[in-house]
């Protein structure tokens, strides 16, 4: 049920400040099609999140998504940051109040 509400959420902007609630939350890195997902995480504050994942890396696993997604896509690691820029999406949905979730470690 949850799936199906983060799938209806509007996408925003992946690199572009947004409000944001101090929140946990479930959050989609999508190319602007939203055909390709590229990563999903789950985290305890959304604002941190979006932002890691906007610098292309997830500080609480210390794994880089860069590396990966210039494999995937096929350019260099450098370009990685433009390309979310310019063609990514981040969807979101905000846990409800005391829900709880297993993070991977």
């Amino acid at each position: 049920m949850q799936f199906r509400r983060l799938l209806r959420v509007l996408p925003q902007d992946s690199i572009k400040p947004i409000a944001l609630p101090p929140a946990r939350a479930f959050s989609f890195l999508t190319d602007e099609e939203m055909t390709t997902y590229y990563y999903v995480e789950a985290c305890d504050t959304l604002r941190i999140a979006i932002g890691n994942i906007s610098r292309g890396g997830n500080r609480r696993s210390g794994i880089s998504i860069k590396p990966l997604l210039a494999d995937h896509l096929g350019i260099p690691e450098a370009r990685v940051g433009k390309y979310l820029t310019e063609h990514c999406v981040v969807r979101w949905l905000q846990l409800d109040e005391g829900a709880e979730y297993s993070p991977t470690s």
